[in-house]
């Protein structure tokens, strides 16, 4: 009985069908990119934010310095941490740093050459100078302070001021979601020593993702909205196009609740194909999206967890629309039909 009921409804009703097909099937692509991208968007606009720098400063309550353990601390933490020391050698501003853990936060300075001695555009010191504290290996300019400073080892710049163990601000970069617990713990730590959250970094990381993540689920909640409303539409023509083949069912001793369950049936079968057809088309569209707003390879990345969750709702939209559409079955009369009105 299903399998003819599904042929006649194939065979007689084909545009009905694919419209709801190609409905569903856009649906589950669309589905397919906005899951797609809210479950990784945190991920990669955390890193996209790691160029802005730290979200966490160090600097001393009292005195010059701040104790060199502050790094160690929030390196357990998870966080990244990079060491500046300032000093002077001559009229010359040294600034200590350490080349390879301050690159991470350091992204947005524009460097030629070698990261080890880097001296500011502003001191117009060429590639292979030689200065009392180092040869030069690289230039560097931000538009900030560092343009006007030569930024050393900082076991260089630790010699020539004179001290171990310390340095005159800490950078450190936490993880977006765990900023504050990270400062939290390295102010209890350290009470000596003031520790601040960026707040122009901080602040503007979480908000962004937060209204990212929320108008990607409105986005859904609409989308499958018009993609039910379509289906519903068409399935409830479908009902009134097929009313006499129901309504014969009805007289002979069919069951509302099971006429309507081969509706919903026909409308899950339809679900599940649509699904992989827009499963498919939507890792295209995903990996094309993921290049052009974050950069990056063209990558295609089948997740099954994605998969199911737009197989699940793609099923459920099916089936409220289809349940809403064949709610009309309890209106039909057998006698009305049989007698040809």
């Amino acid at each position: 009985m299903f399998l003819r009921f599904i042929l006649r409804a194939l065979r007689y009703r084909k545009q009905r069908l694919a419209l709801s097909f190609a409905a569903l099937a856009i649906g589950a692509a669309l589905a397919t990119v906005l899951f797609g991208i809210y479950g990784t968007v945190e991920q990669r606009l955390r890193e996209e934010f790691r160029s802005y720098g730290a979200n966490i400063a160090v600097v001393p309550l009292s005195g010059k310095t701040v104790p060199l353990g502050i790094v160690t601390a929030a390196r357990k933490l998870g966080a990244t941490a990079a060491p500046f020391l300032v000093t002077s050698s001559g009229a010359m501003v040294v600034v200590g740093f350490d080349p390879a853990e301050s690159a991470g936060m350091t992204s947005y300075w524009h460097v030629q050459g070698a990261r080890e001695c880097l001296a500011g555009e502003n001191l117009h010191l060429g590639i292979g100078s030689r200065t009392p504290v180092c040869t030069v290996t690289g230039t560097v300019s931000t538009g900030g302070a560092e343009d006007n400073e030569l930024l050393a080892p900082f076991g260089t710049a630790a010699k020539i001021a004179g001290m171990q163990g310390a340095a005159s601000v800490i950078e450190i970069r936490a993880p977006g979601d765990r900023v504050e617990t990270v400062r939290a713990a390295l102010a209890k730590q350290f009470p000596a020593a003031d520790v601040r959250t960026i707040r122009a970094v901080a602040g503007t990381e979480s908000d962004v993702v937060l209204k990212i993540r929320g108008s990607l689920f409105l986005l859904t909640v609409i989308i499958l909205g018009i993609t039910t409303l379509c289906v519903t539409s068409n399935f409830s023509e479908m009902v009134i196009e097929r009313a006499k083949e129901i309504g014969i069912l009805k007289a002979l001793g069919g069951v509302e609740r099971r006429i309507a369950a081969l509706f919903v049936s026909e409308s899950a079968a339809l679900a599940l194909t649509a699904t992989i057809s827009g499963y498919a088309a939507g890792l295209l569209a995903a990996a094309g999206i993921g290049r052009e707003v974050f950069g990056g390879a063209f990558r295609i990345e089948a997740n099954w967890l994605v998969f199911a969750g737009v197989a699940g709702v793609m099923l459920a939209v099916a089936a409220i629309a289809t349940g809403i559409a064949a709610s009309r079955i309890w209106t039909i009369q057998p006698a009305t039909i049989l007698r040809g009105e």
